[in-house]
């Protein structure tokens, strides 16, 4: 897996080694969802507005595009060029990530932004990129993980409740809340997966693709790890009712936008697409707790 996934992410950044090409990846993306871009337009949006010193020629363009190999397709009917999921990758990764020196070995990518580099703090994709290097470990990290979760949020009297959580654990018992912990990963894990199924373009799911997206969303549950400490801790009162209710929310947006860095990561999809499958499973999680907590008395 992890030879596989360094020959794609060598290919990818080779591609992505010239401004140009770099240029070209973005108008893509801009034109993806009416139907791309055809060579004319596409070589006059490369000539607008340009910093070169020469515009732009025919040849160039063709021998840039040819570079691109598998980034991008090629409608024979409308005669326009699309990204391919591997070129919606190569965007993702050239609109999280402004580090020249951890992605590219040449060219220059555009210019960071204070939002980019909050997003890039929050839901870092190397992450997701390591823990495809090696599963076998990162299942590890994930079992300490859950144990760790679980400690602290039976020590706070919680459990979580889909993505909630619910005082009523008073007998701090760790396997309750190791329970419900593990409930609601499974459950989101199954959301997600069914989503993907659905909304993404000629999606199979393996078994490969199954347990690495389990443990990546096993990952994206941390930021709620926080809740419970800052309970344990007595920072935060629950007799209190904004403050506790404003920080749940808070941490499910960042879960949000974790785990669409995940899913964007794990399926080689734009952002986009991702965090509305993200958005989607988790406020369906949110409505089954509504549901189902007076049913189960939570």
């Amino acid at each position: 897996m992890s030879n596989h996934l360094d020959e794609n992410l060598t290919e990818i950044f080779k591609a992505l080694s010239h401004p140009l090409r770099q240029d070209i990846i973005y108008l893509l993306a801009e034109r993806q969802e009416i139907g791309g871009i055809g060579f004319t337009a596409l070589q006059n949006e490369l000539n607008r507005g340009s910093s070169r010193k020469k515009p732009v020629q025919v040849g160039t363009i063709y021998h840039h595009i040819g570079l691109l190999g598998e980034l991008i397709n090629q409608n024979d009917e409308s005669k326009t060029w699309t990204l391919s999921e591997r070129g919606l990758f190569a965007y993702n990764l050239l609109t999280s990530s402004q580090d020249r020196n951890q992605f590219l070995t040449n060219g220059d990518l555009k210019q960071s932004s204070p939002l980019l580099l909050i997003w890039k703090i929050l839901a870092p994709p190397s992450i997701f990129f390591n823990i495809k290097k090696s599963i076998t470990l990162f299942i590890g990290w994930q079992i300490l993980f859950f144990l760790l979760f679980a400690f602290i949020t039976a020590q706070a009297d919680l459990v979580l409740i889909f993505l909630f959580f619910s005082d009523i654990n008073l007998s701090k018992d760790i396997l309750f809340s190791l329970g419900s912990i593990v409930l609601s990963w499974i459950i989101f894990t199954v959301l997600v997966l069914v989503l993907s199924r659905q909304l993404l373009p000629k999606k199979t799911m393996s078994l490969e693709d199954i347990v690495t997206t389990a443990i990546f969303l096993g990952l994206s549950m941390l930021p709620l790890g926080i809740f419970p400490l800052l309970v344990m801790a007595r920072v935060i009162d629950l007799t209190q009712s904004f403050i506790p209710l404003a920080l749940a929310i808070l941490l499910q947006l960042w879960v949000i936008l974790f785990s669409a860095r995940a899913i964007s990561v794990q399926f080689f999809v734009r952002m986009e697409r991702a965090g509305i499958i993200s958005l989607i499973s988790i406020y369906i999680m949110v409505l089954l707790g509504v549901l189902l907590s007076p049913i189960l008395g939570f």
